[in-house]
């Protein structure tokens, strides 16, 4: 039943990608727009954001969880604490929640670290399921569609949970079914170096399965069967070519940018953004700066970094305590050097160029906050209504951002839940 099923959908959507249903920004509604002044265009963005569910697909918050005595319900600030997401700036910005990520970062692939990232990842799991518990009044952890409309409902922050980096399943496969029971609901198959899935798109050893291994496509298999998203950001071009040829359901890239906009290895070309459209997935825009533009120069700012990378440089761990200073440092610097962010004009450029590609039906947005994320005038979730008043100026349409604030990605996850209910 599902091969006579994946063959209709493809055709359904490359009908509706190819431009014959949605022709882009209105350029009317921009002419007009082009009128109200910033008190209008901020409460036409806040009437939006209260009518519908706003989600971020990538947040890098556990990191910033683990930390002790870190509050979640209490305010932060992003330079001094080294800390962009919390409830509070949520509520600032509009935003009803997203995916907290469980991420350990790529080691070596032995047995012994392979263990430790399977307990990490689990730990991390089991911290972000606390929290909703602890933090009850105010959130609640979501594994569906209907969940996360019937939390916001409540008035409660949406929290799903998504894994970055298989590295936390070791060589099993069958962890996948524990951490679905526990509440993930998206799988990244790879971080910045290859594992024992996949190739990462920077590891700088150059690949080395050439694309998904045999673990991978087993592991592409699982997330089927269970009804679990697969995350291809960070997976390089023949990774993602592979899943897409391997996957019965659509694929979701959570934080992702255009390579035709800007030419960095973590950025998706033309022909990926469309197949990934034609499967009926979704490629989530990033904000991280370093994959939206080339570093200006400057003497000063780069011999602080140099000197904070000297301070830190060691191939183990850091303690808790440390890494959270060296998190703070670079922060406070990056505060102090206006020109190692990119900007909004141009993070929206790389949405109209991906909206032209793929349709309206495929795009949606993360910040990867607390994972390096942040541009000028979005530095942090409490100004996420800022990227709804620059889309409102370009004259993307109320339908338009409802889709691509959230309801695009929750589309993609009823459908993988659907591929799942039909192979069983």
């Amino acid at each position: 039943m599902i091969t006579l099923l994946r063959p209709l959908r493809f055709i359904v959507l490359v009908f509706v990608t190819t431009g014959m249903s949605w022709a882009g920004p209105d350029a009317e509604l921009a002419a007009e727009r082009a009128d109200w002044d910033e008190i209008r265009l901020l409460s036409h963005a806040k009437d939006l954001h209260d009518s519908f569910l706003t989600l971020d697909t990538h947040l890098d918050v556990p990191i910033v969880l683990r930390r002790p005595g870190f509050d979640i319900s209490q305010e932060h600030s992003w330079v001094d604490d080294a800390s962009q997401v919390d409830f509070p700036r949520m509520r600032k910005g509009g935003l009803d929640g997203g995916f907290f990520v469980v991420f350990v970062r790529q080691g070596p692939l032995t047995l012994e670290r392979r263990l430790q990232a399977v307990d990490e990842g689990m730990l991390i799991t089991r911290l972000i399921r606390e929290t909703t518990e602890v933090h009850a009044d105010l959130a609640g952890l979501a594994t569906t569609p209907r969940e996360a409309r019937r939390l916001r409902e409540e008035g409660k922050h949406v929290v799903f949970m998504g894994i970055e980096n298989g590295y936390v399943i070791g060589r099993n496969v069958d962890l996948l079914e524990q951490y679905y029971d526990l509440g993930v609901r998206y799988f990244g198959l790879v971080h910045t170096r290859n594992n024992d899935l996949a190739d990462s798109s920077t590891d700088r050893g150059g690949p080395q399965h050439y694309g998904l291994s045999d673990m991978g496509r087993a592991v592409v298999d699982e997330c089927n069967r269970l009804g679990m998203m697969i995350d291809v950001s960070h997976a390089s071009d023949k990774t993602v070519w592979d899943v897409l040829e391997r996957s019965k359901a659509p694929l979701l890239a959570s934080h992702s940018g255009s390579y035709a906009m800007y030419p960095h290895a973590r950025n998706l070309n033309d022909p990926l953004l469309r197949q990934i459209a034609a499967g009926g997935g979704v490629v989530q825009m990033n904000f991280f700066s370093l994959y939206l533009m080339d570093t200006v120069p400057d003497a000063e700012r780069d011999a602080e970094i140099d000197a904070w990378r000297e301070r830190y440089a060691t191939p183990q761990p850091l303690p808790m305590d440390v890494d959270i200073q060296r998190r703070i440092e670079i922060n406070q610097i990056r505060g102090r050097y206006p020109s190692m962010h990119s900007d909004l004009p141009t993070a929206v450029d790389h949405i109209d160029h991906m909206v032209s590609v793929m349709g309206i039906n495929h795009v949606g947005f993360s910040g990867d906050f607390d994972g390096g994320g942040g541009i000028a005038d979005l530095m942090d979730v409490s100004e996420m209504m800022n990227l709804t008043i620059e889309l409102l100026r370009r004259g993307y349409s109320d339908e338009d951002l409802e889709k691509m604030w959230g309801g695009n990605v929750m589309r993609v996850l009823a459908e993988v839940q659907e591929v799942a209910a039909e192979m069983q």
